[in-house]
């Protein structure tokens, strides 16, 4: 009998093991009797409540940099998107002589395809930004709550950040790099038909020089915020919140993703490119390339 309850004094409680094996919680939220398990359902708080919360400085700093991403996205992909309907409306909306409603050089006017694309890209970003700030104003009301609820865990916004960190530098690097080649070969390209005095393609030129030289500076500073934003997470907890193990997962899923979608754009660009061009060497009888 004593045995017994010295056993039972010594083992250690469920609800101490969920917490080891979740470091994201100090106090679980989950409660364990037997097999079944309860999650606790927290109270709805009052906004004047959930504003009188005092957050910690760094996580305050932490939620400012998500809010002030998304603002960024939010204002970037407006003016592009307002710049590019703009220019969208020059190329179709003419007045009686045929010009534009401002009357603008034609070769001043960059093409509408051009423009469309950009268009569609700055909606699409808008949309993700417009996304990603309700779940960011839902996951601080979520940490708020548990605050005043007694309980201090790891907010899943900063996991969800960390994790994001791990992968950006990535994503960004490919990203760039693509913008970098396929880019700077359009350029190239559009310099040597500019030659030609055919066609006169300035303005075209102009944009992709503005985006070479926007990569490369927008590049520079979100490698040097990356890394001051994951400084600032490790210094705050004293450890990296995300296990080694599974950042060098998430690298890993990085890169393949950024691979597969690069070969893809290049085999398609290959494709659009260089079979039209065999085939009207192959009706000039020409020679395929010079040694076939």
């Amino acid at each position: 009998m004593n045995n017994d309850i010295m056993n039972g004094i010594n083992q250690q409680n469920p609800n101490e093991q969920n917490q080891i094996k979740n470091p994201n919680y100090v106090n679980s939220k989950e409660s364990i009797l037997g097999d079944k398990k309860f999650i606790a359902i927290a109270p709805e708080f009052t906004k004047k409540e959930l504003e009188a919360v005092n957050v910690n400085k760094r996580i305050a700093k932490e939620i400012k940099m998500e809010k002030y991403k998304i603002a960024f996205l939010m204002f970037t992909s407006i003016i592009c998107a307002l710049v590019s309907a703009f220019f969208i409306a020059l190329n179709y909306i003419k007045i009686q002589d045929g010009q534009n409603f401002l009357k603008i050089k034609p070769e001043l006017i960059p093409s509408a395809a051009i423009m469309i694309s950009i268009l569609i890209l700055s909606l699409i970003v808008m949309v993700i930004a417009l996304i990603d700030l309700r779940h960011i104003l839902i996951d601080v009301k979520g940490y708020k709550t548990d605050l005043l609820m007694g309980r201090e865990r790891i907010p899943f916004f900063i996991i969800k950040s960390y994790k994001k960190i791990v992968k950006r530098h990535i994503y960004l690097n490919w990203t760039c790099f693509g913008i970098y080649l396929y880019g700077g070969l359009t350029t190239l390209i559009l310099f040597l038909v500019n030659k030609s005095d055919k066609v006169s393609l300035d303005s075209e030129i102009m944009i992709f020089i503005i985006v070479l030289s926007l990569t490369a500076v927008i590049q520079i500073f979100s490698l040097m915020f990356n890394y001051s934003r994951k400084g600032n997470i490790d210094s705050f907890y004293g450890y990296e919140i995300i296990p080694l193990d599974q950042q060098i997962a998430l690298k890993k899923a990085a890169n393949k993703f950024c691979m597969l979608v690069f070969f893809t754009i290049l085999a398609i660009v290959l494709f659009v490119i260089f079979i039209p061009y065999f085939i009207m060497r192959k009706k000039s009888d020409k020679k395929l390339w010079w040694f076939l």
